[in-house]
């Protein structure tokens, strides 16, 4: 068994649901100077990508402002315990680590989206929100970079190795989950969403255009404005997140609970 399948093991073993292996080259093209994996660890040879299902109280409008952190705390909790299991494994079989962190810095703020390395090692594809979609927990997620000097073998799309033997790293993104390799980046999203256009009917802002592309300035201009700030602060969250809310998306989705969801309609 090499380093690989042992790592994935481990992984399995302990409740680590939520893992790709991107390619460190990848990374080292797409991040920013300064912010590579080769600059700040020069013999990584992989980058590790772990993330955990948010909790569903938040994701429901439970909470109101001010407490909602405690539930991103404790996902990020989760993700640091992950963490922490992947770092000593390697580090047992002889490897090094670098990164990890939940709060900013080193791997954090590489420039290089989670969503977008992620999908590339097949842990999901990036949708019509532009957020990351997983078969488990669709778009309700945190993720974390861990890069390491382990000779570790990428992971990719099911299906994708056929149409990707001949792209480079940097092009892996562009091919469907059906393993076509296509010229348009926002195949994915069309594919692998359809004709679903929730997130982009709740969207308040209309930073959602619906066709894979997302402005975030226009989402944080809405949420920052003062009456919206008084709305979330005495209502729900001051962060929105409706679109990860209503997506559809996932094995594990309260709204297929029995007894119906509630009416996410966006438009009513």
């Amino acid at each position: 068994m090499n380093i690989t399948d042992k790592l994935k093991q481990c992984m399995d073993e302990n409740d680590i649901d939520l893992y790709g292996i991107a390619d460190v080259e990848l990374m080292n093209e797409k991040a920013r100077p300064g912010r590579r994996p080769e600059d700040m660890f020069p013999s990584a040879r992989a980058v590790i990508i772990i993330g955990v299902g948010l909790p569903d109280t938040f994701l429901r409008g439970w909470v109101r402002n001010g407490r909602s952190g405690k539930f991103y705390s404790t996902a990020l909790l989760e993700l640091d315990r992950r963490v922490l299991l992947v770092k000593r494994f390697l580090r047992q079989q002889g490897y090094h680590t670098f990164g990890g962190q939940s709060y900013g810095g080193g791997l954090f703020s590489t420039g290089v989206r989670f969503g977008d390395a992620a999908a590339s090692c097949g842990m999901g594809y990036i949708g019509k929100s532009n957020a990351l979609i997983t078969p488990k927990y669709g778009p309700r997620i945190n993720m974390i970079y861990l890069a390491t000097d382990a000779p570790l073998e990428p992971t990719t799309p099911a299906g994708a190795e056929t149409a990707a033997e001949d792209r480079s790293p940097a092009d892996i993104d562009t091919v469907t989950e059906k393993g076509e390799a296509s010229p348009d980046p926002n195949a994915a999203a069309v594919s692998g969403c359809g004709d679903c256009t929730a997130c982009q009917k709740i969207c308040m802002s209309g930073a959602i255009l619906g066709d894979g592309f997302f402005h975030a300035r226009q989402c944080e201009a809405m949420i920052n404005a003062r009456p919206n700030q008084q709305y979330y602060s005495e209502f729900v969250s001051r962060d929105c997140d409706l679109c990860l809310a209503v997506c559809p998306k996932g094995e594990l989705n309260w709204r297929k609970e029995p007894g119906g969801p509630l009416k996410w309609e966006g438009t009513k």
